[in-house]
């Protein structure tokens, strides 16, 4: 890794310590559908809300050696296998942390992603432009991860293969066009609270994204009906009838959308990003 000066480097630690804070307000959001919150477990049985503030402070470290990576390197094949190592090591800490409970294994693909170009973009004019961003992060997800001779599928992968969705690797090759949804929701709703942004923000994701951690544990009814009344939901004002719908479906059928949890934090980063940036 390419030795970098000292401002350079607190810009790397601010910059992972705002991926660490969009992680802390995403699994903060209370009350959320299946979802760990501040006051529920969701549909999960082996996580709560401290499990997930330990995870995250956890991964803070490697946030920054990735953002460390990125800095003033082009966006190719060479970084994405740097980011990948990196990434695998965040997993191995992750797990130990958590008494091997997968908390955070999608945010850490996400996120290490978005921190990586934002570095490699940001480094050079301190500024953040959104379009090339999600374009880079395309552009970066392309490449192969040649350094990784493991070929066991995960679940996400068995889930895109059983139902045809595109997945947590789609979504990024294809720019995140899901926070790129959210980012414009949150315009709509400048005037509330940041809880209540957040919450549409995330019915947006929900209503649109084909959630595998949603298909994991039910099947393509289930989903679409999750998918339906996240969209009723996000038509007024919160709560309303068809978010406790929701929530209580979400947990009477066992179900999680963890993609779009992964997915809010992404969206949370990179609004935070512009906001610091402005």
């Amino acid at each position: 890794m390419m030795k970098i000066d000292h401002e350079s480097e607190i810009i790397c630690w601010q910059l992972a310590q705002m991926v660490e804070t969009a992680l802390l307000e995403e699994v903060s959001l209370t009350p959320k559908p299946g979802l760990v919150d501040c006051r529920s477990n969701g549909a999960h049985e082996d996580m709560n809300h401290a499990l997930f503030v330990r995870s995250a402070q956890t991964l803070t470290p490697y946030f920054f050696e990735m953002a460390q990576a990125a800095w003033k390197q082009p966006v190719d094949q060479a970084l994405r296998i740097t980011i990948a190592q990196i990434g695998r090591e965040a997993e191995k800490a992750m797990y130990k942390a958590t008494n091997q409970v997968n908390t955070h294994k999608g945010a850490i693909w996400a996120l290490g992603l978005t921190i990586s170009v934002a570095a490699s973009q940001i480094c050079q004019t301190m500024q953040l432009d959104v379009t090339t961003l999600f374009a880079e992060i395309a552009r970066l997800t392309a490449y192969s991860d040649t350094s990784y001779g493991e070929k066991v599928a995960t679940h996400g992968q068995n889930v895109q293969q059983k139902f045809g969705v595109s997945g947590a690797y789609g979504e990024a090759l294809a720019g995140y066009p899901h926070v790129q949804l959210a980012l414009k929701e949150a315009e709509k709703h400048q005037a509330e609270t940041k809880e209540q942004r957040y919450l549409h923000m995330l019915l947006t994701i929900i209503g649109s994204l084909d959630d595998t951690c949603i298909l994991y544990r039910s099947d393509e009814q289930t989903l679409k009906a999750v998918q339906a009344l996240a969209k009723e939901a996000n038509q007024t004002r919160l709560p309303n009838t068809a978010f406790n719908q929701l929530n209580a479906f979400c947990t009477r059928q066992h179900v999680s959308p963890g993609g779009s949890a992964d997915l809010l934090a992404v969206t949370i980063f990179v609004q935070d990003l512009k906001d610091w940036l402005a």
